[in-house]
């Protein structure tokens, strides 16, 4: 380290572990497939001309000092750069809409919940033309209650139009197989 300063060290070189290099070339590689002007590196753990030039065309892109070292900013900034990528690129989370304080959900039940239930049954129906569309109102009415027993069958499972948090996991597990697929 020169001058004992953290800031100053090439944080991945050739002098570095391959394991640690072999990590810096794959932040690059996903970044390089994701952004025009960065070639594209084969992660081998070691530090030779492909990596250095990755390295070096990142700098000349996010306007850092291009040295085609991996040093403490450029590090950071590759790190950072590629988690940003991550987030934008990666399939929405899915959100928990069951209440928990709820053992099940049925005809007459009025609340925001209802929304979601719906919401999915609405995109199964699309799919499997013999499950009931229900319309979007928020509330489990007699259209909704059809088109889970219609759902229930698919599965084999007789239902009276109530879901409990099985079915809700079932639902939700097609609802995003279908969502996430196609």
């Amino acid at each position: 380290m020169a001058n004992g300063n953290i800031s100053d060290r090439e944080y991945y070189s050739f002098r570095d572990k391959p394991a640690n290099i072999n990590e810096l070339q794959q932040f690059l590689r996903y970044i390089s497939q994701n952004t025009d002007g960065i070639p594209t590196v084969v992660p081998d753990g070691i530090y030779g001309p492909e990596t250095r030039a990755a390295v070096s065309a990142f700098q000349k892109k996010t306007g850092l000092s291009q040295s085609g070292e991996a040093d403490f900013e450029t590090w950071t900034a590759i790190v950072d750069f590629y988690d940003e990528l991550k987030r934008k690129n990666m399939f929405p989370k899915g959100i928990l809409g069951y209440p928990p304080e709820i053992p099940h959900l049925k005809e007459g039940d009025d609340f925001e919940e209802i929304y979601l239930l719906q919401i999915m049954l609405r995109r199964i129906a699309k799919i499997f033309k013999n499950v009931t569309m229900p319309e979007l109102t928020g509330v489990y009415d007699n259209k909704t209650s059809q088109a889970v027993k219609d759902f229930s069958r698919l599965y084999g499972k007789e239902s009276s139009g109530i879901v409990d948090r099985e079915l809700w996991n079932i639902l939700t597990d097609t609802y995003n197989a279908f969502t996430i697929n196609g």
